[in-house]
Parts: structure tokens; C-alpha cells; sequence
């Protein structure tokens, strides 16, 4: 095995762990909010779990593996893809840090005041959710931008 393809399949196996971790959530919201009010609040306490054991780790990976592999092969960090994939996941890194993983927190101890049914614990739910379907549309672009590769 080649460096470059060591790098690669680094690369893509974090990529899958990321996403395809991301996808799980997004498919298994859908059962947490069709079950009852408490699963709900239970599920946010899942994503904060999820997050910083593997959603973290898996993106810095991808990150790691990548700028590797762009040394690896000589692309130019000027090249339009690189900088579109950059700049998600820094997107992702931000919404991540500074929103997801606090609220997903902050919804589990107001689900331990409040209960599960109140208005405000629900509508908090439904805000991660929204905004985490926005992260993984942004995720999914970039892979997309990672194939195409706009510029080269």
C-alpha cells in the first residue's frame, strides 16, 4: 500500500465514520419524535454522547488525513475545492462547538426541570434537529465538492 492510498483510505474512512454517523442520527430523530416527549430529550443526550466520542474525533481525522493528502499529492491550497471543503468543515466545527453539543446539554438538564413535555424542551429539540439536517446538507456538498473538485 502506498502512502497516498494509506492517506486515502484514512481520509474516507473518517469521512464515513463523520457523515455516515450524521445520517444515523438524522433517520433515527425521525423514531425519537414519533416516541414519546422523554425519548426525545433522551435522544438529544444520545447526540451530545455521539459528539464528543466520535463526531469530534472522526472530523478532526478527516481534516488530518486531508491536509496529508493534499501535501501527499501536490494540490494547491488556493484550488477552489480545497478551500470549499475547508470552509465546511469549519462551518461544521463552529455550529458543532458553539451550538450543537451546548444545546444538546442544555436540552437535557431543561428536560430534567421542566419534563420532557414542555413546550420549550420540544421546541429546543426540533431547533438541534433543524440545524443538525443543515450541517449534514453542508457535509454532503462537501463531498460532493471532494469529487467534483470545482477549479482543478
Amino acid at each position: 500500500m502506498s502512502t497516498y492510498e494509506f492517506l486515502l483510505f484514512a481520509h474516507l474512512l473518517f469521512v464515513v465514520t463523520w457523515v455516515g454517523t450524521d445520517i444515523g442520527i438524522q433517520v433515527l430523530s425521525f423514531r425519537a419524535r414519533a416516541a414519546e416527549p422523554d425519548r426525545t430529550v433522551e435522544f438529544t443526550a444520545d447526540i451530545e454522547w455521539l459528539g464528543t466520542r466520535l463526531l469530534i474525533p472522526a472530523s478532526f481525522l478527516v481534516v488530518v488525513f486531508g491536509v496529508l493528502l493534499v501535501n501527499n499529492v501536490g494540490f494547491d491550497w488556493g484550488d477552489t475545492w480545497v478551500i470549499l471543503g475547508l470552509a465546511g468543515f469549519a462551518f461544521s466545527f463552529v455550529v458543532g462547538s458553539t451550538f450543537l453539543g451546548p444545546e444538546t446539554g442544555r436540552i437535557s438538564k431543561l428536560g430534567a426541570e421542566r419534563g420532557p413535555e414542555d413546550p420549550e424542551v420540544q421546541s429546543r429539540v426540533s431547533r438541534v434537529l433543524l440545524i443538525s439536517r443543515i450541517e449534514l446538507v453542508i457535509l454532503i456538498l462537501v463531498i460532493l465538492d471532494m469529487v467534483v473538485k470545482p477549479g482543478l
